[in-house]
This record gives structure tokens, C-alpha cells and sequence, in this order.
């Protein structure tokens, strides 16, 4: 589904990726790691056309998308989750969601919008309340529902669990799973290792824009240097 090659991206004479590698395959939930400056937020960027790389290749659904604009690329079946969510938080909770269908006729996304409030009751019962009055895990289903209305091939999620309790991150790593058992290909860059290996298929992870380590959920979990950096001696997850 999506295949980045030797990319390399930099702010000014900083370097944020270099040379960076990896493959999300279709229908799979593949684990981006790294503590904070390793590249993560800079990938995503890259991807959605935020930030045009200096090298590289960025091949989605076998089409190379570097240099694009970023509506072309959403358009190809790209959706992406910011990091802090950045729902509009005076608009309506569906306002918000309609949002994320903005370039679909009515009779394509209605349905969508019923499976949205179907996966997210809570939206539902707030469909008419104002987006900024929600909760930190109610605001981080809105902005999913939102990258959901456009039907995504790929969803790229940037720090799900930042900022939330741990009973609201199992809750949202679990809505996760569920879109990928649906048929969602996903990207999940997070920092918070542990979790984000209970679920993913692979993962690779960045420090200082450059890759480390690179496997299977359960292989990075009991890497040595997996455990002594991100996840601390004896570390059980959030059995998601």
C-alpha cells in the first residue's frame, strides 16, 4: 500500500530523515516508534505533502506521490490523524465530521457517516454539541470519524494516545484494531511503544531521523534496547 525509499527531509540545514526506508502493506497496522525529534511527526508530513522531501520516493497504492499537494493526495485514499487531533472546536461535533468528507457528493458519504456514528456512539449522542466542549478521548474520536469520512485506503495516525488517561488510550487503540479488521490500512506513529506494539503487525523504529530497528510487534517488544528506551524493565503492555 505504501512504500517509502531512501527518503531524506530537511528544515534548513537540519536533517529530520535520512535516508529512511520502510513498507506499510496492504491491510496491515504497521508501528512507527520513537521518542520525540526522532523523525516520526516529519514522516507524516512527508507522506501527506507537508513537507517535500530533498530525496527520495513515496509510492502509494504504486503511484509515487512526493511533490504533490496534499488534496491530490487525499484524494488517492490518504487520510490522516494530526497530532493534538485540531478538530474546530466552534463548530458542531457533525460539522466536524462532514468536514472530512468535504470533496464527496451526499449519496457517497451519508452512509459513512451512519458507520461513524455507529463505531463512535458517543459522537452520536453529540452530534449537535459544540466540538470543544468534548473530552481529550471523545475529541480524538471526532478527529478519526472526521479522517474516516473520506473512505481512506491508508490512515495515518499521528500520536492517538498523547494526552489521554490509560483506560481512554486501551479504548482508542481498540477502535484501531477494529478499523483494520474492517479493511483500513494503517501507519500508527506513536511514542508510546508498548502500546502500539500490542496491536501493530511491524514496526520500525527512528532515532535522530534515521531507522534502528525494524520487526514483528512481538520481536521489538523483547528487543534489549527496545525495553531499556521506550518501555522500562518488565513492561506488559495495555493487553488491547
Amino acid at each position: 500500500m505504501l512504500e517509502i525509499l531512501d527518503l531524506q527531509v530537511a528544515y534548513g540545514a537540519i536533517k529530520a530523515l535520512d535516508g529512511v526506508s520502510f513498507a506499510v502493506p496492504r491491510g496491515q497496522i504497521v508501528a512507527l516508534l520513537g521518542a520525540n525529534g526522532a523523525g516520526k511527526t516529519t514522516a507524516i508530513r512527508a507522506i501527506s505533502g507537508l513537507a517535500p522531501p530533498r530525496a527520495g520516493r513515496i509510492i502509494l497504492a504504486g503511484k509515487e506521490i512526493q511533490g504533490q499537494q496534499t488534496h491530490a493526495i487525499i484524494r488517492r485514499g490518504l487520510a490522516v490523524v494530526p497530532e493534538g487531533r485540531r478538530i474546530f472546536a466552534n463548530l458542531t461535533v457533525e460539522e466536524n465530521l462532514l468536514l472530512g468528507a468535504y470533496f464527496r457528493k451526499k449519496e457517497a458519504w451519508l452512509p459513512d457517516l451512519n458507520r461513524v456514528y455507529h463505531l463512535f456512539s458517543r459522537l452520536e449522542e453529540r452530534r449537535s454539541q459544540g466540538a470543544g466542549t468534548l473530552s481529550g478521548g471523545e475529541q480524538q474520536m471526532l478527529a478519526l470519524g472526521r479522517a474516516l469520512m473520506s473512505r481512506p485506503r491508508l490512515l495515518l495516525l499521528d500520536e492517538p494516545s498523547l494526552g489521554l488517561a490509560p483506560l481512554i488510550v486501551k479504548e482508542v487503540l481498540h477502535i484501531i484494531r477494529q478499523l483494520n479488521e474492517q479493511g483500513v490500512t494503517i501507519l500508527l506513529v506513536e511514542q508510546n511503544a508498548a502500546a502500539a506494539l500490542e496491536i501493530a503487525h511491524y514496526g520500525y523504529v527512528l532515532e535522530n531521523g534515521r531507522l534502528a530497528l525494524e520487526g514483528t510487534g512481538p520481536a521489538l517488544l523483547a528487543h534489549p534496547h527496545l525495553q531499556e528506551a521506550y518501555l522500562g524493565d518488565g513492561a506488559d503492555g495495555l493487553e488491547i
